[in-house]
């Protein structure tokens, strides 16, 4: 019935937008989380606003649509892209410019748009190092170390314990979600004096790839949670779907309408 329906608004980085771009993964990826979740629950109905590669802060100008539910996730690209975190008063004066000050504003747009609606605030969780699929030359260090001063885990812990703080809803996928620089991958392939070595975090920690000469790093039997050290697997996904349908049920209650098993979840 009409009645049920839910309508979902899903707001992030490349985490979200690639669900709809599988393309944009070499097909390495069958299901996005969003997909996996539309799939436990039949009166959900997805509108998938992600951006690849945003920060928070290209999210404080964008247009909102109207929904009945909202879900956001982002957080990593800040910390790649050194912006602070903020602080708890960044946070309740709106402070553009700080992760937290951008959540804020972005939690008010929405808010003023779907003044009725529920929102459901997730935080990053931890990566190896990225080295995109079709262009090596697009990497990033992996969050085992901080970046410009910060880590990764502070960023998530600081989403989801300013989220806590103000009433909002909040899961804690860095936490529940289980991934690790040691499982983002199962090996990186490197070159070394000896000829290519399949190394395992730690060891593959300090050693160069030569960009645009070495063979790819990742080869799909590296895959673990992550198929390129930063975007999730349909392993990784998976986790994510679970816990992310889970938190919705408890949150929506009896509104959600489960589908019938689809004995296929990963």
């Amino acid at each position: 019935m009409e009645t049920n329906r839910i309508r979902w608004c899903a707001i992030g980085d490349s985490f979200t937008y690639l669900n709809d771009h599988l393309d944009e993964t070499g097909f390495r990826v069958r299901k996005g989380y969003l997909t996996r979740v539309l799939e436990r629950f039949v009166n959900l109905e997805l509108q998938n606003i992600g951006i690849n590669g945003s920060r928070t802060g290209d999210w404080v100008g964008q247009e909102i649509p109207e929904a009945d539910l909202y879900t956001v996730l982002l957080g990593t690209n800040d910390w790649f892209g050194e912006v602070p975190l903020g602080t708890q008063e960044a946070f309740a004066q709106r402070r553009e410019g700080t992760i937290l000050g951008n959540l804020a504003i972005l939690l008010d747009h929405i808010r003023t748009r779907s003044p009725e609606a529920q929102i459901l605030v997730m935080n990053p969780v931890e990566r190896s190092d990225f080295i995109y699929l079709f262009d090596p030359f697009n990497n990033a260090p992996g969050s085992y170390a901080p970046y410009a001063g910060q880590t990764l885990s502070r960023i998530a812990d600081g989403i989801y314990e300013t989220c806590l703080g103000n009433g909002i809803p909040a899961l804690d996928l860095h936490r529940l979600s289980g991934f690790t620089p040691q499982n983002a991958v199962r090996f990186k392939r490197v070159r070394t004096p000896e000829g290519y070595r399949d190394l395992p975090y730690p060891d593959y920690v300090g050693l160069p790839v030569r960009f645009g000469e070495d063979e790819y790093p990742y080869p799909e039997e590296a895959q673990g949670n992550t198929y390129d050290g930063l975007h999730p697997t349909d392993r990784g996904n998976e986790i994510i779907a679970s816990l992310l349908a889970e938190k919705l049920e408890e949150m929506l209650g009896g509104r959600l309408v489960p589908a019938a098993p689809a004995g296929d979840a990963v």
